[in-house]
């Protein structure tokens, strides 16, 4: 396991062989608008998110929410379960929000992945935040921001999960036989 500088500096757990999720939190995690403070709603997909999480063991997670720009790793990190902090790894950098720029969210990933040598990591975005992606761009689950992350954006992104997986096995058959061994 290699340690990783991520674009702002810190310092966070990968694997060059693990894939990644860069995950939004308002209307991902919970419907846009909840009431944070005391409602039964915020956080209330986490359960669902977790779960594929722990079936998929090689996936990673880069928060890339607007809430890394008022917590940090460690913040962040104390909203998983005990068994998954471990593999939110780190945060997109932040463009200048004074910057009029399109696809915000897709460009902030590709500089996360850049400035950490992951140009060729197998990865997907779980956003509701559609303008900040190329249009039928296809490393992205979308969320309806109203029913966030639910059945429908789940076994979406379990088919990304799978097709990870899929290329996993394939990689290792190849090195496998390239070494003379099957």
């Amino acid at each position: 396991m290699a340690e990783a500088t991520r674009a702002d500096g810190a310092t966070g757990r990968t694997s060059d062989s693990s894939n990644l999720l860069f995950l939004d939190v308002d209307g991902v995690l919970h419907p846009v608008g909840v009431d944070y403070s005391f409602s039964s709603r915020f956080f209330s997909h986490f359960p669902l998110l977790e779960e594929l999480f722990r079936e998929f063991q090689s996936v990673d997670v880069i928060i890339s929410s607007d809430w890394r720009r008022a917590e940090n790793i460690e913040q962040l990190q104390r909203y998983f379960s005990a068994d998954i902090r471990h593999r939110i790894i780190g945060a997109t950098p932040q463009i200048d929000p004074k910057l009029a720029v399109r696809h915000r969210r897709q460009l902030e990933i590709q500089a996360w992945l850049d400035g950490n040598g992951r140009s060729d990591a197998e990865w997907v975005a779980l956003d509701d935040w559609p303008l900040s992606f190329e249009a039928g761009f296809e490393r992205v689950v979308l969320t309806d921001p109203q029913r966030a992350f639910d059945q429908d954006s789940c076994q979406e992104l379990r088919s990304h999960f799978l097709r990870f997986a899929a290329g996993r096995c394939t990689r290792s058959s190849v090195i496998a036989t390239s070494r003379g061994t099957s």
